[in-house]
């Protein structure tokens, strides 16, 4: 009898291990099939049609990119924020339900950046990419979240500083930023001869260099600056350059005997003194007379 309850059980085994070969192997093979036709659905999004270098910008490229690309993104970022605010805070009973939810509104906003082809706009070409990119990457997270039965805030940022599809992401979203705020850089440069096109990204420079930069050029220093550091947060990079510019026109760097942006960013960041909108509380001091195109985001009241 012992031998026949070894038999069945080594059998039992054995039938269990190759069920859990084959649902691991199936699950990773529909992982691969779901990627692969996630690829094909934007392949005519994934050639740029002409080069960075060539293209010259027009206002109405930016806005176009704008409303099509970069609003839909933006609407779920600050969905992405919301939710973790709300776990955070103990609001949601459900947070798988919450994450399905996240996930497929990635995945609707990922369809809503496709819908209008800009690869034939330098680098806001490769800035759609890099958002669509972006989306689809944190409906990957959402699933995984689901899976993971992470329900409180501690376990959900332990989950996200190991996933790859999360660090993925936000890389891609910080690169479509930066392309977008080089591309804004580049029309710029086009138009107005006091803006150059190739510019020092060092942050490291005394306020009295900091200040002979338009503010184009400040905001691409700054996105590029982001991009490095993998920042991701729900300020803009003009967010940041305004709190930047507040803080030495009060006179708070000289008060502090502080001399370089670098020390002033890494204050401020420190400090989470940055928050969405300071561009706009500062403008009307520190902007008036910039070059700047009719962007929404550049304009009071309007995120």
């Amino acid at each position: 009898m012992d031998k026949r309850f070894s038999r069945n059980a080594m059998l039992f085994s054995t039938l269990f291990l190759v069920m859990l070969v084959f649902a691991v192997a199936a699950f990773f093979f529909g992982l691969n099939l779901g990627s692969k036709k996630m690829e094909q659905k934007y392949a005519h999004l994934m050639e740029p049609e002409t080069p960075a270098s060539e293209y010259v910008y027009q206002q109405q490229d930016l806005v176009t990119f704008y409303l099509t690309v970069y609003s839909p993104y933006r609407e779920f970022q600050l969905s992405w924020t919301e939710a973790l605010g709300k776990i955070a805070n103990d609001e949601i009973s459900n947070v798988a339900s919450l994450y399905r939810e996240i996930e497929g509104q990635a995945s609707k906003k990922a369809e809503e950046a496709a819908s209008f082809n800009l690869q034939h706009a330098g680098l806001l070409g490769q800035a759609q990419q890099s958002y669509i990119r972006s989306l689809n990457q944190f409906e990957k997270v959402a699933s995984a979240l689901q899976r993971k039965k992470a329900e409180s805030y501690e376990d959900i940022i332990n989950t996200l500083q190991n996933n790859e599809s999360y660090i993925a992401a936000v890389s891609q979203a910080l690169t479509g930023q930066e392309h977008f705020y080089n591309s804004m850089l580049q029309w710029g440069a086009s138009i107005d001869p006091n803006i150059p096109s190739e510019i020092d990204k060092n942050v490291n420079i005394s306020f009295e260099a900091w200040s002979d930069y338009p503010l184009l050029v400040k905001n691409e220093i700054i996105a590029s600056y982001v991009l490095d550091k993998k920042i991701f947060a729900d300020y803009l990079p003009h967010d940041l350059t305004g709190s930047i510019d507040h803080f030495i026109a009060s006179g708070q760097a000289e008060s502090m005997e502080i001399s370089s942006v670098a020390d002033v960013i890494t204050l401020l960041l420190n400090t989470s003194a940055v928050r969405p909108g300071d561009y706009n509380l500062h403008r009307s001091k520190l902007y008036t007379e910039e070059f700047l195109p009719q962007i929404p985001f550049f304009y009071p009241k309007v995120d």
